[in-house]
């Protein structure tokens, strides 16, 4: 879905971009060309798309559990106890004119061949974690195409992560260090104590980007750190530690990506095959996508013609000439 959102925001001074008869293709339009650029670019072997569901997740019912949290008030400096909203409340709603071009969106993987995965109760992060956990232990190689940073933490020797619109390759852990200071496998503690404001994951109030990397570096794991909170020099972390253990580990729980979802990998259901041609030229010309719509294979018309039969070596002979004669 990230995919489908990085498209979405990529155009968006030419949100109006639409049909003639008003419905909006935007999206649409820079999802296909970032779709063709990933097949041409990498070739893969095999390849599926991966989306949410409307239905709650499990981390929606666990988070049921939670009724308040703290927030550290910059102000005051001071922590303030308030009521937990619930997993993703600060989320907005998916913009009207992007809801429109979903089907328009699930048009094309089906035109290209690419199957559509998703899981009730699961979200698409760990669908594909999933998954790239099986392909691997089948001995294959993982590219998960993603912005979304929380992916960072399935990198490993097998699994990669691509960001397309930056041309970001990481395929090892000293790639991810470098970009969120910590290896892939301290990833879930580092945001654990970071909480996400976007998903309304908590984490520790006070200690933010920079303060959840140095402590995570400090003292190896999230556990770590809030056993030895008493050790932290600077107040507010270790005031922020020392209150806050169940929201901390709540939210480690919300950012670790399950990658036990009880499904199977279909690996031959993922193969790649040519697109279907037909299929695509329906959508472009329904959506108005005439430069997209000169790259497919023409139209061949089949005329009546007459045909003769040939039945020695006289006859081509014949034939022949009558064609020199046309010419």
């Amino acid at each position: 879905m990230s995919f489908i959102f990085r498209a979405y925001h990529a155009m968006a001074r030419q949100r109006g971009m639409s049909t003639r008869t008003g419905v909006p293709t935007a999206a649409t339009y820079v999802f296909v060309n970032m779709l063709r650029k990933l097949r041409d670019d990498f070739s893969p072997q095999f390849l599926a798309a991966v989306f949410d569901v409307a239905a709650p997740s499990f981390r929606d019912q666990q988070a049921e559990a939670i009724t308040t949290v703290r927030k550290f008030d910059i102000k005051t400096q001071q922590f303030q106890e308030i009521k937990y909203a619930g997993y993703k409340a600060n989320r907005a709603e998916m913009p009207g004119d992007l809801v429109q071009q979903l089907p328009y969106i699930r048009r094309a993987l089906d035109a290209y061949r690419i199957p559509i995965l998703e899981q009730k109760g699961y979200e698409a992060d760990d669908v594909i974690g999933t998954l790239a956990k099986q392909a691997v232990a089948r001995g294959y190689s993982v590219y998960v195409v993603s912005s979304d940073k929380d992916m960072l933490q399935l990198v490993n020797d097998h699994v990669c992560v691509l960001n397309p619109p930056k041309d970001n390759l990481l395929c090892d852990a000293a790639k991810v260090e470098e970009i969120l200071g910590v290896p892939p496998e301290r990833v879930v503690d580092v945001m654990a104590l970071r909480g996400d404001s976007i998903d309304n994951i908590p984490g520790a109030p006070g200690i933010g980007d920079k303060g959840s990397v140095e402590l995570i570096k400090r003292f190896g794991s999230v556990e770590a750190a809030l056993d030895h909170a008493s050790e932290v020099e600077r107040k507010t972390y270790r005031e922020s530690l020392l209150n806050n253990r169940e929201a901390v580990m709540f939210s480690k729980k919300m950012a670790t990506i399950d990658c036990d979802v009880p499904l199977e990998l279909d690996i031959e259901g993922m193969r790649m095959g040519q697109p279907d041609v037909e299929s695509l030229r329906a959508l472009f010309t329904e959506l108005e996508f005439t430069s997209l719509l000169k790259e497919l294979l023409p139209v061949v018309e089949v005329s009546d013609t007459n045909y003769t039969e040939a039945k020695s070596a006289a006859d081509v002979e014949a034939v022949l000439r009558k064609v020199q004669l046309s010419n």
